[in-house]
């Protein structure tokens, strides 16, 4: 876990908590159908965490969920997730998905503008 800070104009991180993945047994989202940035990890306790964003705590979960698989390929439970966003099979997926979901998005939001805004003869 690292902790932000801003000294004047100067940023600053600071490791504050580290974890093995190998201990990590469930990340939950919490609410899976509202767009926020928390979740909670579970170890031998649990860290209520908060993302910078909810886009980042989407990137976050699949990171471990991939890294889990390459090298624990152990059952990590990530529940109260979209799981249209987190695995690789669905329609969003791509290397940088985040970024992906925003232009479908915003094509989709444009063609409706377009149908809008046209006259019906």
């Amino acid at each position: 876990m690292v902790k932000h800070m801003r000294v004047d104009r100067e940023e600053k991180y600071e490791i504050v908590e580290k974890w093995f993945l190998k201990d990590l047994e469930m990340i939950d989202g919490k609410e899976a159908d509202t767009d926020n940035p928390y979740f909670d990890m579970h170890f031998h306790k649990v860290y209520n965490l908060e993302a910078y964003s909810c886009a980042s705590k989407y990137t976050f979960a699949r990171t471990l969920s991939k890294l889990n698989e390459l090298y624990l390929k152990k059952d990590l439970k990530i529940v109260n997730f979209d799981d249209t966003y987190l695995s690789d099979d669905s329609s969003w997926s791509s290397n940088n998905r985040d970024c992906l979901v925003l232009m479908r998005m915003c094509f989709y939001a444009s063609n409706l503008l377009c149908l809008s805004l046209c006259p019906l003869s």
